[in-house]
């Protein structure tokens, strides 16, 4: 079936990155709510209570895979395993109403956490990878302001595709790795898989060899620190349309040379076009508009 082979795809593609498969218990402590940080109200508390549980720490089931997955990672640390990458493939249960008045909605999730080598952008790069390999061909979005309460503030996003969220990523909360007991920076990824399902597509679709020749353009920019990656390529992919074929961020800096508070992004985009070789003036035009939709933004060309 697709939900098979989506399994499948994500369990290839997470050992290919040398993460290593977990498995924990669908049975949950309620003191997880509070060690995740979810607020009084949040959906996420509203859990099926198990009519004879082995004890209060196996007492509800589970409505999200992230305890399990923390709890996995400091395992390692107590352990002292420098680099650790984890991940599950798990069920989460979701109550339409409470106390139970039919089946719980049972939502596969792909879970990711890792520490010691490797970073946000590294785990960035494997969700991306896997939402390609099972068809999601158009380059997701993020939402930096989700709050999450168990990610950092600043070093998390939601993954929205195509409009939706399917999932968020980021940095772990300081104040979470310390309840946990995890003495460095940890980073979790999480994918509805449900939601993949619905928009997975291995069709394949050929496209011949590119018969135009290509053009390069590098632009460095400074703006201030609270301006995400995310919101410049955005800008930059609504001022070229189909005629751009790549876009690369390159550099990142903050440093002596740049003012206090701000940073500077240096990214390389190549243009193409499948019908014709491209003039200089619709180069220039295209420039001109990201130029100006970025300087809209707060983000001005490096001098």
């Amino acid at each position: 079936t697709l939900a098979m082979r989506i399994e499948e795809e994500a369990r290839r593609l997470a050992e290919q990155f040398g993460f290593c498969e977990g498995m924990t218990f669908s049975f949950e402590s309620p003191k997880v709510f509070d060690k995740l940080r979810f607020a009084e109200g949040a959906s996420e508390r509203k859990a099926i209570k198990i009519m004879n549980p082995l004890g209060e720490d196996y007492s509800i089931m589970r409505t999200s895979t992230i305890g399990g997955m923390l709890t996995s990672l400091a395992t390692n640390y107590a352990r002292r395993n420098k680099t650790v990458r984890l991940y599950e493939i798990a069920n989460i249960y979701i109550a339409e109403a409470l106390p139970l008045v039919e089946y719980p909605d049972e939502r596969k999730q792909f879970t990711l956490g890792m520490f010691g080598e490797g970073d946000f952008f590294d785990l960035k790069g494997v969700v991306e990878e896997f939402l390609y390999k099972v068809g999601m061909k158009e380059l997701p979005e993020y939402n930096a302001k989700a709050e999450i309460s168990f990610l950092h503030p600043g070093r998390q996003a939601e993954i929205i595709y195509a409009g939706e969220s399917v999932g968020y990523l980021g940095e772990v909360h300081p104040e979470v790795l310390d309840t946990y007991g995890i003495g460095v920076r940890a980073y979790i990824a999480n994918i509805d898989l449900k939601k993949i399902d619905e928009r997975a597509d291995f069709g394949v679709k050929y496209e011949g060899i590119a018969k135009f020749p290509s053009v390069s353009r590098d632009i460095s920019l400074v703006m201030d620190r609270s301006l995400t990656a995310g919101e410049i390529e955005s800008v930059i992919r609504k001022n070229t349309g189909e005629l751009l074929e790549s876009l690369e961020l390159f550099d990142l800096y903050e440093g002596e040379r740049i003012e206090a508070g701000k940073k500077s992004m240096a990214y390389s985009i190549v243009f193409r076009s499948k019908e014709k070789t491209l003039e200089e003036a619709e180069i220039t035009k295209a420039m001109n508009g990201i130029l100006k939709g970025l300087e809209e933004i707060g983000a001005v060309l490096r001098s």
